[in-house]
């Protein structure tokens, strides 16, 4: 009995052996996990979404901003919004180079 126990087991163990071996080979063949790219200067990774125009990316922050302002207006702690991670994703998405662009423009004229 106890044989068939441990043969059972060992018949078990391969089984999921077989399945991870084929999930990990339909996962090499297919186009998964393109959301996150690693970063190569440290650990993070980086998502990317579309913007059509820098006017769309500037609604876009300024609608982040009003949303983390409007927010804290009223009793941030009865509400599910993360005013810290709209913030930082706010941040993220200031175009500084081309703010930069911008100051060296103006100097011009």
């Amino acid at each position: 009995m106890i044989n068939d126990i441990k043969i059972k087991l060992h018949t078990m163990k391969e089984d999921r052996t077989v399945q991870a071996t084929q999930f990990l080979n339909l996962v090499s063949k297919m186009n998964f996990f393109t959301s996150l790219k690693p970063e190569q200067q440290n650990d993070s990774v980086v998502s990317r979404f579309k913007i059509a125009s820098y006017h769309e990316l500037n609604s876009t922050i300024s609608s982040l901003l009003r949303t983390c302002i409007q927010t804290l207006k009223n009793d941030p702690s009865e509400t599910d919004i993360d005013i810290m991670n709209l913030l930082e994703i706010a941040l993220q998405l200031l175009p500084s180079d081309e703010m930069e662009l911008l100051d060296e423009l103006h100097k011009i004229l």
